[in-house]
């Protein structure tokens, strides 16, 4: 007779007692995690009424793989990019909710008798809900995709996050006589470094790889090569020191952003459901009834501190983060439980000596429990709130209803807050690339040493690490010049002194990055080259061809970030709508000039000077019913525009009574009009805008122009080359409005862009001018109105 493994005759009789049990439940409509846990614990050792399970680590093995593909699964659902939308939200009610349960769980040990550790232990345990069992009882209970359920989900993964750290932080603390306050600064900064470049270097490559082979993507081959990159994360999790749970989830998580995801999806789910299965039923296993009545106190503790303390803390911080009562208490009842992460912190306190025996078995069966209850509390989340409503008296309500609204009106933004944020963002992803710079290339340095010589390859690495630095430096130069600083600085002269010490502040910065990485990468440590590296940092900042290089850099981010979002929305999209969705993002406003102001000897319009620095375009100036410089105007850019209108002798002059056509993005017109509300320069009445299309088909039209776009060919000649030095405004009086690069339309790209071959192009073109660039143009797309035209004389119909 032929022998075979002992982990096939268990899980023979794991999966067949978990099939019968779930069979059971599904018939009493309860969930299928009872019956996994159940399961468990009748083939458990401690019971002997029907055959148990011997190979005990080796189930644990397919327990721990259970735990990485649930994980993995969780993050194929629920992309970076959702996760962005509940992100305050779930950040507030993750840390309120987790601050309080350490408390409380300090608390709890301390009245048991328990030592400092032991309590402090209990309270890291009890503050991290299971991913895993809300996820199985969401989905049985069909509520994915709920408002409440993306807030849950957003907190758990916070939970996850700082769960990592919070073990990061009681290892430390456990192995000292005292807290190293440093010590843990300094592995909790590493950690969060190496997982932002872990991160973005994931969403780059990844999604980018698939694309490029996707049609040698079969199904098998697609199953292989997901298992594949979920595997890997997880190992390179575990060499980074996260755990493996996240590095699955970030691997489904970056996979959720690619068009692929559904498919993957499909495939993956029986693996899930398979693994899944020998986690929830290990965990049954780990159920001892001797245990159980021997800690029958601490355990009745334990659990009511979880089942009470956990729903009110974390409605609590769902409550204060803006949720409204019934989302904050459907999210509470929600993460009522602890799960597979309170076993990795009970099992390093016991592998730490700082922690009692009976702890972990003791949390066992605190989640076996809290498992149980939280689909009873997940389904009966409504009545409780309808119960809460009736309890809660009417005042409390009506202010909780009032705080609602305020906040739905506090959303006007605030152009310095607006301008501070986006500059604090600028300024610290300068600092985290030269660090990350610093931390990745000193990896690489001992590998090169042998091929490389000193002092060659510091410096030659110290010049790659700036110029890695030097891209975001450009965008914090570059973009520091337009939006909210020139609003600001055009606005009052009072914003001057402050944006000017900004502009220092992240010049001074820049430097200073640029010192760093010199010093930490051994290069060349004397004042000359010093010198070099500052010269170098001002090069990089005013450089167009390295803020091209961001441009690209960020395009592919976002693209790739979004691919299956952009996917979705293409598909929704008719072929009409399809033709004219750029036109239908642009949009057009008429203002006329009511205001003047002179300023160094010239007088300048404050309605123009806004619409500048809201970057809106000019498309036309109308005086006394005449169009003023009608061929012109399509030629300048914005810099000779400014320039010009502020000349009285110039026909460009804008005097009092001007009728300007502007163009923008539906966001910049509306803060435009809003700001000359604002400053009493119109009524409300006295300007509105339309979309681009609607514009160039209406009769009232001020120019002659279309929109129409075509494809940049391989051997197009400006191919490779940035929107600016083509200057396709300069030469054909077309302005570029959007560009599609991977997928992904920029409304109104920055002039540093560069046209890759195979990119789609939008511009207004004035009818006339443009007639060259058509003809040169060597493939072109435009749409079926146009070129229908293409043969006939111009003006080019408006498609």
């Amino acid at each position: 007779m032929e022998h075979i493994p002992q982990l096939v005759t268990d899980l023979a009789l794991l999966l067949a007692v978990a099939a019968v049990v779930t069979i059971v439940c599904k018939k009493l409509k309860q969930p299928l995690v009872l019956g996994y846990v159940i399961a468990g614990f009748l083939i458990s050792p401690a019971i002997g009424w029907i055959p148990n399970i011997s190979d005990t680590e080796n189930i644990s093995t397919w327990s721990e793989i259970g735990v990485i593909f649930l994980m993995f699964g969780l993050g194929l659902e629920f992309s970076i990019v959702k996760l962005s939308t509940v992100g305050k939200p779930a950040i507030i009610t993750a840390l309120v909710e987790m601050a309080l349960m350490i408390a409380a769980g300090m608390a709890c040990g301390t009245l048991l008798g328990w030592s400092f550790y032991t309590s402090l232990f209990l309270g890291g345990m009890l503050a991290i809900s299971s991913t895993t069992i809300i996820v199985k009882a969401f989905d049985e209970l069909g509520l994915k995709g709920k408002k409440f359920t993306e807030l849950v989900f957003g907190a758990l993964v916070i939970e996850d996050i700082v769960g990592i750290f919070l073990m990061v932080f009681l290892s430390t603390i456990a192995v000292g006589s005292a807290v190293d306050g440093g010590e843990v600064a300094l592995k909790i900064s590493q950690m969060a470094l190496y997982l932002v470049i872990w991160f973005v270097l994931s969403i780059i490559i990844v999604p980018t790889v698939l694309k490029k082979v996707a049609n040698a993507l079969n199904d098998e081959i697609m199953l292989i090569v997901s298992i594949a990159l979920c595997l890997g994360m997880v190992v390179l999790a575990n060499a980074i020191g996260f755990s493996a749970a996240l590095g699955a989830f970030l691997a489904g998580s970056i996979l959720a952003g690619t068009v692929q995801a559904p498919r993957i999806e499909e495939l993956f789910k029986p693996i899930k459901d398979l693994f899944g299965a020998v986690f929830f039923v290990s965990v049954g296993m780990l159920v001892s009834p001797s245990m159980i009545m021997q800690n029958i106190g601490p355990i009745i503790a334990i659990t009511l501190v979880t089942l009470i303390g956990k729903p009110i803390f974390s409605g609590l911080g769902a409550l204060l983060s803006g949720q409204s009562l019934k989302t904050s208490l459907k999210t509470g009842m929600s993460l009522s439980q602890i799960g597979e992460f309170s076993f990795i912190i009970a099992a390093l306190g016991v592998s730490l000596g700082v922690t009692a025996d009976f702890l972990y078995p003791a949390i066992v069966a605190v989640s076996v429990i809290t498992t149980l209850t939280t689909p009873f509390y997940i389904k009966n989340s409504e009545r409780a709130y309808r119960l809460l409503v009736r309890m809660l008296p009417q005042s409390l309500l009506d202010r909780l209803a009032k705080r609602e609204e305020k906040a739905d009106e506090d959303k006007d933004s605030n152009v310095w807050i607006d301008y501070l944020k986006r500059w604090g963002m600028k300024v610290g992803l300068v600092v985290i690339a030269a660090v990350a710079s610093a931390e990745l290339l000193n990896a690489v340095k001992p590998m090169l040493s042998g091929f490389v010589p000193e002092p060659a390859l510091s410096i030659g690495l110290s010049t790659v690490g700036i110029l890695i630095t030097g891209l975001f430096m450009s965008n914090l130069f570059y973009s520091g010049r337009k939006g909210e600083f020139w609003i600001l600085w055009v606005e009052n002269r009072k914003n001057h002194v402050p944006l000017l010490a900004l502009a220092a502040i992240g010049l001074a910065v820049s430097c200073a990055m640029v010192m760093y990485l010199v010093f930490v990468l051994g290069g060349a440590r004397t004042l000359w080259f010093l010198a070099l590296a500052f010269a170098l940092t001002f090069a990089l900042a005013r450089s167009k061809r390295i803020h091209s290089g961001f441009l690209k850099l960020e395009t592919s981010f976002i693209g790739n970030l979004n691919e299956s979002i952009l996917a979705e929305r293409q598909a929704e999209l008719d072929d009409e709508e399809r033709a004219f969705w750029v036109e239908r993002q642009l949009y057009v406003v008429e203002v006329e000039t009511t205001r003047t102001f002179t300023r160094n000897g010239t007088e300048n319009s404050a309605d123009y000077l806004f619409g500048i620095a809201y970057n809106l375009d000019l498309i036309a100036i109308e005086r006394n019913g005449t169009m003023i410089g009608s061929k012109l105007l399509p030629t300048l850019t914005k810099e000779d525009l400014r320039r010009r209108i502020s000349d009285p002798h110039d026909e460009l002059g804008i005097r009092k009574g001007d009728l300007l056509t502007f163009l923008g993005t539906e966001d910049e017109v509306d803060a435009y009009l809003q700001k000359l509300f604002k400053e009493d320069l119109i009524e409300e009445d006295e300007a509105a805008s339309i979309t681009l299309d609607e514009y160039l088909a209406g009769e009232d039209s001020k120019v002659d122009a279309s929109c129409f776009s075509f494809t940049v060919g391989p051997a197009a000649e400006f191919r490779g080359r940035s929107i600016a030095s083509v200057d396709l405004r300069g030469s054909y009086g077309s302005l570029v409005v959007a560009i599609e690069h991977n997928a992904l339309i920029k409304i109104k790209p920055s002039r540093n862009t560069r046209f890759s071959a195979g990119d789609r192009v939008w511009v207004l073109a004035d009818d006339a001018l443009s007639r060259p660039l058509v003809e040169k143009i060597d493939e072109i797309e435009a749409d079926a109105t146009l070129r229908e035209t293409l043969s006939a004389a111009l003006p080019l119909s408006r498609a």
